[in-house]
């Protein structure tokens, strides 16, 4: 009776251990599958930004351009002669006269 229990226990022993071993072999494949969807996704993500950061680029070189463009002098000069009617004022002649109290003061 012994050896039957004996046979009986090593053959529950030996079919936890096959158990244990596809247990952890599936768990292994689902924890990869799960893995390897995440990076894809991390990598479509990652693909993405950079497309967007490209349009954003051109984008921002664009309006640097228009910014050079209209902040141009003879442009603005010509906006404020036509469209605002601001004229150029003539030159004055400035005259400076120093008063010699003040430089005998110091």
């Amino acid at each position: 009776m012994s050896r039957l229990v004996r046979k009986s226990h090593h053959k529950h022993k030996k079919s936890l251990i096959w158990v244990s071993a596809f247990v952890v072999l599936v768990g292994s494949m689902v924890f990869y599958l799960w893995l390897y969807n995440h990076t894809n996704a991390l990598y479509r993500e990652i693909d993405q930004l950079r497309r967007k950061e490209a349009s954003l680029i051109a984008r921002n070189r664009i309006i640097v351009v228009e910014i050079e463009g209209l902040s141009r002098a003879d442009r603005i000069k010509n906006i404020a002669s036509t469209e605002i009617e601001m004229v150029t004022p003539a030159p004055e002649t400035l005259a400076v006269v120093i008063d010699s109290n003040v430089l005998a003061n110091k």
